[in-house]
């Protein structure tokens, strides 16, 4: 799907997913650029960030050709993984994916809500690097490329809110959208309407505001806590895909 960012933007989007500029790969067909493949990498692990290949160059192959040049050069740094997301409604690039060794491993959804006034539960604003310290002991590890402790700690402009030193929320906010990053309640405090009422603070600080999940969600986590609190998924949805070495 087709989508343009400008420098700040870029840097916004992809610093905090570990780009590797040496790893990315761009393609050129003399002066003309014909195609690109983000890489981003945590430990033996590289990911697909973003890839595209120009209108002109579509239909000839080049995207598997690329794809196996990035698979060949994974093999090389002797990653283990490499991983993507992919558009559920995007059967062309699914397809692609799948014919070099890609393999569906969950669906990722995302859930989203319109301004509602919430509840003005007292939040108390705190370093967001603490938010994903306890989300790091607290919650589980086997989280999407977005959602890991790694990828959040390295999110600019984010905001770090605790509820009672009970629950924590990590988002970023625009007077029309704020983005959930992270929601959890502490173990020992869970089970108790705290997730439910740290939400319904963050929509009572930003009353004009859509609260939104990233489309990033495994969709088993939390769908009855979402729908509970009026949230309806988003329309597009992902396959998170992986290839093993």
């Amino acid at each position: 799907m087709p989508f343009r960012l400008d420098a700040p933007t870029f840097e916004r989007r992809f610093r905090p997913e570990g780009l590797d500029s040496q790893a990315s790969i761009l393609l050129f067909d003399g002066d003309a650029p014909a195609g690109v493949c983000l890489i981003a990498r945590q430990g033996w692990t590289s990911r697909v960030a973003a890839m595209a290949i120009a209108p002109d160059f579509r239909s000839q192959g080049v995207g598997k050709r690329l794809m196996q040049r990035v698979i060949q050069e994974a093999r090389d740094r002797k990653d283990r993984r490499l991983v993507l997301e992919v558009i559920e409604q995007n059967p062309p690039a699914i397809g692609l994916y799948e014919s070099v060794g890609f393999a569906k491993t969950r669906r990722l959804v995302g859930y989203r809500r319109g301004a509602q006034s919430g509840s003005p539960f007292e939040l108390r604003e705190i370093d967001p690097a603490e938010v994903v310290r306890l989300q790091s002991v607290e919650c589980s590890t086997d989280l999407p490329w977005d959602f890991r402790p790694e990828t959040l700690t390295l999110k600019t402009n984010t905001v770090g809110l605790s509820l009672d030193d009970q629950a924590y929320a990590l988002i970023t906010e625009t007077p029309e959208r704020v983005v959930l990053w992270s929601v959890f309640a502490l173990r020992d405090h869970r089970r108790a309407g705290r997730g439910r009422k740290i939400v319904e603070a963050i929509a009572a600080r930003n009353p004009e505001a859509s609260l939104m999940t990233p489309v990033a969600l495994p969709d088993d986590h939390f769908p009855k806590f979402f729908a509970a609190l009026g949230f309806e998924h988003h329309p597009i949805s992902q396959f998170e895909m992986e290839l093993k070495f």
